[in-house]
């Protein structure tokens, strides 16, 4: 199917763009993802660079510390970029041994070390704006310096623009934030306006406060930044819906009977999905492993990711299995906790008989609920069956947790 064509609505931004992306490939496909990331970060080096150079000459025409800042902020905006620019460079490095998932998650190092740099110069800015408070000086704000101001406020609007629009396209958290850091500088030049106007009507105090209120957007901006990257670096919760998604995707497939351990894998732009479905114990070897090739094929059509299924084979030949199956799925489809069941087991050539089974929680369920699901479940297994059970064993695990099944077994009592 031929690719749809990469625009942008703006001249400037479409000339670019057209210069670096490859029409023949997705826009968040890992070759125009890694181009438009070099392209956005490149952009913003040269960009901040020159407004840095700008405002700091303004500031010292001034004598404004909040220009002082707003530059500094700029300063740091450029070397952000040129770690987003490098990021996205050395992320292209295709996979070796020492790194067989490729370098993606170089994306989230490049945002940390973004992060770390923004809340050390916040600091700095709010310690320039606190001693002016303290020692106050005159600022001189001719209507020049304003055109100036507003001059750089106009660039730094096209640069959120731009580095939005590119985000759309390729998908990436990292110019997403970009782009806010943009936006919030915008924001703090407008800061800046207002303490140069109000030192005309001589109200120098608002210089001060102003550069500690665009140090409070740097550290903002620091610090989100800074969750963001550690949260992939340790392994960032997938996305429930798209959770829900795959285990609908897979229990669709024919001959899956139930799908559980869900487990998604994020390397930057590279993701992978493993799980695990049960099968009849019945069915041939061959025709099990088409099955999970099935369930991989249809996972990797929808998502675009690579996945991997490991099979579970289950013996539905004992006399009460059908029976505690659907009296299991009955219980599943009332309790909005939980969303399947896997590894049932019935136990004993007669009556009463031993049943074991591991239930599947929503990625919402806390492990604080798992006592009430206990005490539920075993009261349902003990009206449906009665004294044709004697043993009881119940696990249950969360859909994507890495923590171990928890488990408890009961003896029934017999009349």
């Amino acid at each position: 199917m031929k690719n749809k064509t990469h625009k942008l609505p703006f001249p400037l931004m479409n000339l670019l763009l057209q210069a670096v992306v490859v029409q023949e490939l997705p826009a968040d496909g890992h070759e125009n993802r890694t181009r438009l990331g070099m392209l956005a970060g490149w952009a913003s080096t040269v960009m901040s660079a020159l407004m840095a150079a700008a405002k700091f000459f303004l500031g010292a025409a001034s004598g404004s510390v909040s220009m002082i800042a707003d530059a500094t902020n700029n300063l740091t905006d450029m070397g952000s970029s040129l770690v987003i620019a490098l990021g996205f460079q050395w992320s292209r490095k295709p996979r070796d041994e020492d790194h067989p998932f490729g370098h993606g998650r170089i994306e989230a190092v490049a945002t940390l070390v973004l992060a770390i740099a923004l809340i050390l110069v916040g600091t700095e800015v709010a310690r320039s704006g606190i001693m002016r408070l303290v020692r106050p000086q005159p600022i001189e704000a001719p209507v020049w310096l304003l055109v100036a101001v507003g001059v750089t406020v106009a660039v730094k609007a096209w640069m959120a623009v731009f580095a939005r629009q590119l985000a759309r396209l390729s998908k990436s958290q990292v110019l997403e934030a970009d782009a806010w850091n943009h936006t919030f500088d915008i924001v703090s030049t407008f800061m800046v306006v207002v303490a140069l106007v109000c030192s005309k009507f001589g109200w120098g105090a608002v210089d001060g406060w102003m550069a500690i209120g665009v140090a409070g957007f740097i550290l903002y901006t620091g610090v989100a930044y800074a969750r963001e990257a550690i949260d992939i670096l340790l392994g960032q919760k997938p996305d429930p819906d798209e959770v829900r998604q795959i285990f609908k995707t897979v229990l669709a497939v024919e001959g899956v009977m139930s799908v559980h351990e869900i487990m998604v894998h994020h390397y930057g732009d590279v993701k992978m999905v493993s799980f695990h479905i049960e099968v009849d114990a019945n069915m041939s070897l061959v025709d099990a492993h088409l099955v999970s090739e099935r369930a991989e094929d249809e996972v990797e059509k929808h998502f675009n990711w690579r996945a991997l299924a490991h099979l579970d084979p289950v013996d539905r030949s004992h006399p009460l299995f059908e029976e505690l199956n659907d009296a299991l799925h009955w219980f599943i489809r009332n309790d909005p906790c939980l969303v399947d069941v896997h590894d049932l087991r019935a136990e004993g050539e007669a009556p009463p008989y031993r049943i074991s089974f591991d239930l599947v929680t929503d990625m919402e369920t806390r492990r604080s609920d798992y006592d009430a699901i206990y005490q539920k479940c075993l009261s349902t297994m003990e009206r449906v069956f009665g004294e044709r059970i004697n043993h009881v064993e119940i696990g249950i695990e969360a859909a994507v947790e890495s923590a171990p099944m928890a488990r408890r077994k009961y003896d029934l009592p017999q009349v």
